[in-house]
């Protein structure tokens, strides 16, 4: 059977309403997308397949190739799709600081919500529209602090460095907790520090730890990029 998908349809459909008609006569690429992505989100991005996906929505395998190419592109597809949930999609403030943890905390529930997607980005998938407009986000995002084009990006790199790296632990972990879980009662009670980190547990669940991470981390760019320069 050829091939009869003819590229990559990066967005999603204007109208929704349009497109449930669409899944429900037939195949839609978004259907395909959605189904993969959850799909990953249960059983991680390795149970991804064709013929997993195919399964899930009750068609031949060959049907899929109507709407997508390869596999390849049906990741970069997933791919695409969740940079554009991870954007902030109301009009950014225009103080650095606050525009900066608006995308900070976009972009890390999106990694929180779906752990397999750093292990796709990784793969360096094909860059669809989304990627650039996270991009130009970010840029807007520290557009006030007037800084020079390489600054600028040093600064995104410092903050994304630090989500992603808060994002691994959630992967890997499956939370946002450390080491306390793997002390036993004997060791916090000999250790007064690892008995301070026992008793913020609860803070750590709720996630904020990430919160007062982030904003260190804009302390500190604060600190060098506008602080020291005045």
């Amino acid at each position: 059977m050829p091939n009869r998908a003819t590229g990559l349809t990066w967005d999603r459909p204007a109208d929704p309403a349009a497109e449930s008609v669409r899944s429900a006569r037939g195949l839609s690429a978004q259907a395909i997308v959605d189904t993969a992505i959850a799909l990953a989100d249960v059983d991680g991005l390795d149970a991804v397949s064709i013929r997993r996906v195919a399964a899930v929505l009750d068609v031949r395998p060959m049907s899929l190739y109507t709407h997508i190419v390869s596999k390849d592109e049906l990741l970069a597809l997933m791919a695409n799709e969740l940079l554009g949930e991870a954007m902030v999609e109301e009009m950014l403030p225009a103080d650095w600081r606050d525009a900066l943890t608006m995308t900070s905390r976009k972009l890390f529930r999106t990694f929180a919500s779906h752990p397999w997607l750093l292990a796709l980005l990784a793969r360096r998938p094909r860059h669809g529209p989304n990627a650039k407009r996270q991009a130009q986000q970010l840029a807007q995002a520290v557009e006030s602090l007037k800084l020079p084009p390489d600054e600028m990006w040093t600064v995104l790199s410092i903050v994304n460095d630090y989500i992603l790296g808060h994002a691994l632990r959630v992967a890997t972990t499956g939370s946002t907790t450390d080491m306390v879980d793997n002390l036993s009662e004997q060791d916090k009670a000999q250790l007064p520090e690892v008995s301070a980190l026992a008793r913020t547990e609860e803070m750590r669940r709720s996630g904020e730890v990430f919160e007062l991470g982030l904003q260190v981390v804009l302390d500190g760019v604060e600190h060098h990029f506008v602080t020291d320069r005045r």
